[in-house]
């Protein structure tokens, strides 16, 4: 569905692939919580390391691509910074004239 080119099969598998991931993260999150697990603890964490990582890439293509629209804060004016170019040729003066 991702590969596919048409802009809604490939959001929709886009959601499938981040809702998988948040699964499967969860389910490591529970493993590792866990007092008693069948697997160490290092190969539950590095599953949940790479379920992590498939979350925030597939969330970061949704938004990217624009399937997802998150909405934006009123841009505030902000003061511009001072000007030193007064400052600069005074002193550019004074070390010229020594």
């Amino acid at each position: 569905m991702v590969t596919s080119g048409d802009p809604d099969s490939v959001a929709f598998g886009l959601e499938i692939a981040t809702a998988t991931s948040f699964l499967m993260g969860a389910s490591y999150v529970a493993r590792l919580i866990a007092p008693y697990s069948p697997s160490p603890k290092e190969i539950t964490f590095l599953g949940l390391l790479v379920a992590l990582a498939g979350f925030f890439s597939f969330s970061q293509n949704l938004v990217v691509d624009g399937f997802i629209t998150l909405p934006t804060l009123p841009s505030i004016p902000l003061p511009s910074p001072p000007s030193f170019s007064p400052l600069v040729e005074e002193a550019e003066a004074t070390l010229s004239s020594q």
